[in-house]
Order: C-alpha cells, then sequence, then structure tokens
C-alpha cells in the first residue's frame, strides 16, 4: 500500500494516513509532568515499598508518568538496601 505524500502548507511533507480497518481508537499519554517534590515523594514512597518488599504492592501512580517511574527507581532502590 502506498500513501501518497503531498507538500504541506509551509512546505512540509504531509503523509495521509489508511483509514483504520479494525476501529481502534488512539488512547491519550497520561500527563508525564511533575514536580520535583511529588517526584521525591514518590521516589520515597517507592523506596519505603522497596524496604518492606512486599510481593504484589501495586505502583500507584499513573503508567508511564514521571511518578510512576520515579516510584519503581525508589522501589528497586529500597530493595537493595535491605539486602
Amino acid at each position: 500500500m502506498q500513501v501518497e505524500n503531498r507538500p504541506g502548507p509551509s512546505g512540509h511533507r504531509v503523509t495521509s494516513s489508511p483509514p483504520d480497518p479494525i476501529g481502534t481508537e488512539i488512547l491519550e499519554l497520561p500527563d508525564l509532568k511533575a514536580s520535583d517534590e511529588a517526584t521525591r515523594e514518590a521516589y520515597e514512597r517507592g523506596g519505603e515499598a522497596g524496604m518492606r518488599d512486599v510481593t504484589g504492592e501495586e505502583n500507584p501512580y499513573p503508567e508511564r508518568s514521571v511518578l510512576a517511574k520515579a516510584f519503581e527507581h525508589g522501589y528497586l532502590d529500597g530493595q537493595k538496601v535491605q539486602r
């Protein structure tokens, strides 16, 4: 299948998308911005969870967010401290 590329209004190339045959929707990404204080708190919360080493304790922050990543890093570091 070939998609036609044509110049856009400012000279940029525009690629038209083929229709979606299965009707799936594009999900919006969560807000990835967070304050330094919120990030620090998420990291500390993850660290405390990692030190407790509770199996199955879930990350309370939205998937793929900065806060979820901070919690994961804290959790892993907390597990290292416990060993």
